[in-house]
């Protein structure tokens, strides 16, 4: 079976240069066999009666790819007992598409595991050949599609979506949601990693996204998603109509956009971040999965994102034209307000243990408050408590059902009449290692008083547990074997003296002041859209 090439080049030897058949075959290693089908074939399709060569009839020839006479052979390993099984699958995939259980159909994977169950002996790929010989047997088939190719200005559109990430953290196997934007203009891709998807964590990603572009594109394009539309059956025939949900409303009128939903199991009209989320997953996940904690996992995503927004990826498209499309979509954006809000306020009745419970998780507060009722703001990540207008707790956000999440501090004064239940208490197990392992060879079981007089003191006086530790452990380098909480008062002091008030954390007050002037402004504006919408709905249906 000799290729085009090949061919011409007998065709050219025997033709122009008049060689002969035994010469030609010698000189590029073939059989004269070969060499006399090529030369009959020329023969009889380009010269007449006469010999003359049919210009015309060439060109087709030496343009055209052999043909080989290769009759279909039939599959020897898959016997008919293995075809009736496979058509089975085949067939009650029909009609689990014809149900709408599309996504519990059986791929080919799935087929050839069925028959190694079975005890039969095939390879994958002979299932695959026979699933394709067979499948156009069983009705009419589909005709392909025609997708519409679109161009997209300059801070025009924006699709977002989400992907799961199965990622190690702290050693523990768990399932994460990526939320991903991308502009289509650059296609510069932006990515975010939540314990949940869920509505809070839809807006930590916008206002996260907005802030790091510095702008609002004027479209942002999403799926069927619950957290950002409701689907309402129409009835009496009228069909069905889409609305979008209180969040995303509040989006939306604070930022400015339009929003724009695909149809349902329409992927296609949202085909770049469909492929956005299995590009960013593969380039920044497939190496590495394992991670101390979720900030250092977004730490790795940012830098695998800065990566892949340098490199342009489509063709005919350079990475200086990429960097440029982006900058341009950088300028075409509408300016961003300020970060806006991303909680939602609940009120909560603290209980016996005086802890209230959010999503059958349970969180404590100061003591004081056993009874009364608190104001619980949820953010996808932590949780902060508050009474009469102040915040008395925060909390980090658990994961699960049923866990109890509860600081030392709020328990002090009711520990102090009851020294005794300081050991087993969970309060005492969920302070740092090192905190407890002060509180177990120094002040236990004889001056338990002391320890928790000492830190009623650092909780008044805002002393960190980090620096209760590290003037343990600079006592420990002076020699001082028994540490007591005057020697610890005493440290504190001196440490402060040499660091200025701070005796871990470098912070800037200015930066505390202004950090806090920008949340209070944002959850404001929370607030205030809360009530327009409420207001707009409240005329709603007043109107109605």
């Amino acid at each position: 079976m000799k290729t085009m090439v090949e061919r011409n080049e007998v065709l050219h030897r025997y033709r122009v240069q008049g060689q002969s058949k035994r010469q030609i075959a010698q000189e590029m290693h073939i059989s004269r066999h070969t060499v006399d089908k090529i030369v009959w074939e020329y023969e009889r399709v380009c010269l007449d009666a006469e010999g003359v060569c049919d210009m015309a009839a060439l060109e087709t020839l030496t343009g055209s790819k052999p043909v080989f006479n290769t009759p279909e052979r039939g599959c020897r390993v898959v016997t008919d007992e293995m075809k009736s099984i496979i058509r089975d699958c085949l067939e009650d995939n029909r009609r689990k598409r014809a149900t709408g259980m599309r996504k519990l159909q059986m791929n080919n994977k799935d087929i050839h595991a069925l028959l190694l169950e079975k005890g039969f002996s095939v390879s994958y790929p002979s299932v695959c050949n026979h699933v394709a010989r067979i499948s156009g047997n069983m009705g009419p088939v589909p005709s392909p599609e025609v997708f519409i190719r679109r161009e997209h200005p300059a801070g025009e559109e924006c699709e977002f979506d989400w992907g799961e990430v199965p990622l190690v953290i702290a050693g523990q196997r768990r399932k994460f949601q990526m939320a991903v934007f991308t502009l289509q203009h650059s296609n510069r891709r932006s990515a975010w990693l939540f314990p949940r998807q869920d509505t809070l964590a839809l807006m930590e990603a916008h206002r996260n996204f907005f802030s790091e572009v510095g702008g609002v594109p004027r479209i942002m394009v999403y799926d069927n998603m619950k957290v950002a539309v409701t689907v309402r059956k129409g009835g009496r025939g009228r069909p069905s109509s889409k609305y979008p949900t209180k969040t995303m409303q509040r989006l939306s009128l604070y930022y400015g956009f339009t929003e724009r939903f695909c149809n349902a199991r329409s992927g296609w009209e949202k085909g770049s971040v469909e492929r956005a989320v299995e590009i960013v997953r593969h380039e920044a996940f497939v190496s590495r999965q394992s991670f101390n904690t979720l900030a250092e996992a977004q730490a790795w995503l940012e830098r695998t994102l800065e990566r892949v927004n340098s490199v342009s990826g489509i063709p005919g498209v350079s990475d200086a034209e990429k960097r440029s499309r982006i900058d341009a979509d950088m300028e075409a954006l509408t300016p961003a307000p300020q970060p806006m809000g991303c909680f939602e306020a609940e009120e909560h009745r603290t209980g016996k243990y005086c802890t209230v419970t959010v999503d059958s998780n349970n969180y404590s507060v100061p003591e004081t408050l056993v009874g009364q009722t608190v104001t619980v703001k949820l953010y996808s990540n932590r949780l902060i408590m508050m009474h009469e207008g102040s915040r008395v707790a925060e909390h980090v956000r658990l994961d699960g059902r049923g866990l109890w999440s509860m600081q030392l501090e709020h328990y002090l004064g009711t520990f102090l009449r009851k020294p005794g239940a300081l050991d087993s208490s969970t309060a005492l197990r969920q302070v740092p290692r090192e905190l407890a392992e002060l509180y177990r060879v120094h002040f236990c079981p004889d001056n338990q008083r002391d320890f928790i007089a000492f830190m009623m003191y650092a909780r008044d006086n805002g002393i960190l547990h980090s620096q209760i530790t590290a003037a343990a452990r600079s006592l420990r380098q002076k020699g001082v074997r028994t540490i007591t909480a005057d020697h610890l008062k005493v440290e504190l002091g001196a440490i402060t003296d040499v660091k200025g008030n701070n005796v871990i954390l470098d912070i800037d007050p200015a930066a505390l002041r202004q950090s806090a002037m920008i949340e209070k402004h944002a959850d404001d504006t929370l607030l205030s859209l809360s009530a327009v919408m409420n207001g707009l709905e409240h005329f709603a249906y007043s109107e109605n």
